[in-house]
């Protein structure tokens, strides 16, 4: 992953299964270490590394943890607004849905901004 921003937004949009998984089968040094991987990158650190060995210790393939992919663009007409980091921290953007609540900034632990779509 070469893009920060990128790889911060897909940290935070993976973060809730990540401390599912990290309580699920690792210990409570697995949990703090993810948590130390979350605070590194609330402050722009780099945290790659540490992620990876963290997924390894989990049993999580590096390619599957590390394929970032954007969220699906419909063809539809653009609603007037867009959801982005409510720290700036990264790259995330979230279009409004029917009925889905808004997603959180799980690095910043809280909601994502709206902001007004630019014509």
């Amino acid at each position: 992953m070469a893009d920060h921003r990128k790889d911060t937004a897909w940290l935070c949009k993976q973060l809730p299964g990540l401390r599912q998984l990290a309580v699920r089968k690792g210990t409570v040094q697995t949990q703090q270490q993810l948590e130390a991987i979350v605070e590194t990158a609330r402050r722009g650190g780099e945290f790659k590394e540490p992620l990876v060995l963290l997924a390894q210790s989990l049993g999580v393939g590096v390619d599957d943890l590390m394929s970032w992919r954007p969220g699906f663009i419909s063809h539809t007409d653009r609603p007037s607004v867009r959801y982005v980091c409510p720290i700036d921290l990264c790259a995330r953007e979230w279009c409004p849905e029917p009925s889905k609540k808004t997603p959180s900034c799980e690095i910043g632990d809280t909601q994502l901004r709206a902001e007004p779509e630019l014509e």
